[in-house]
């Protein structure tokens, strides 16, 4: 292998970038929050709580179709997650009356969702820098409600165990 290229990666086809390039730390990113939500659902599976896992399955396919959107330079779907859209899921996780700041006592699902929420905001942070060059409002708009359909999990998750 060339020395020039002991550091670099494929971008799209027939472009090699630095490993440090904003959207593959983008896509690293998004790989990191895909096992995130896998180790999630393997959580709810073992509390027996087989509705949080559908619904993270449907946050990881999201997450999914991100990247393939990303990777292929092609337009990103709005979210339609636990059969709500976008709109529907704003409004939702900012019309929640029983928001509580998380904290241990509501035990590991909640943590473990609030922990993707937190990641999935850093994911749109970085977006925000790396992908708004590129014209990705979809993908920047897409993270931030997932971000908030999280937040409407863990507020639904908190008030079941409460």
């Amino acid at each position: 292998m060339k020395e020039s290229y002991k550091y670099m990666t494929k971008l799209s086809p027939g472009r090699q970038v630095p490993k440090t390039h904003g959207r593959i730390q983008f896509r690293g990113l998004i790989d990191t929050l895909e096992a995130e939500l896998i180790e999630a659902q393997i959580l709810a599976a073992s509390q027996g709580e087989e509705k949080y896992c559908g619904y993270l399955g449907e946050i990881l396919d999201y997450l999914r179709s991100i990247i393939a959107a990303e990777v292929k330079e092609t337009p990103l779907a709005p979210p339609f997650l636990f059969g709500m859209d976008a709109d529907e899921i704003h409004r939702r996780s900012h019309n929640i009356e029983s928001a509580k700041l998380p904290c241990h006592t509501q035990g590991p699902l909640a943590a473990r969702l609030n922990t993707i929420r937190a990641k999935v905001r850093e994911a749109e942070l970085l977006a925000i820098r790396v992908l708004e060059p590129y014209q990705r409002d979809d993908i920047i708009l897409a993270l931030n409600r997932l971000s908030s359909a999280l937040w409407y999990l863990f507020c639904e998750c908190i008030e079941e165990t409460s």
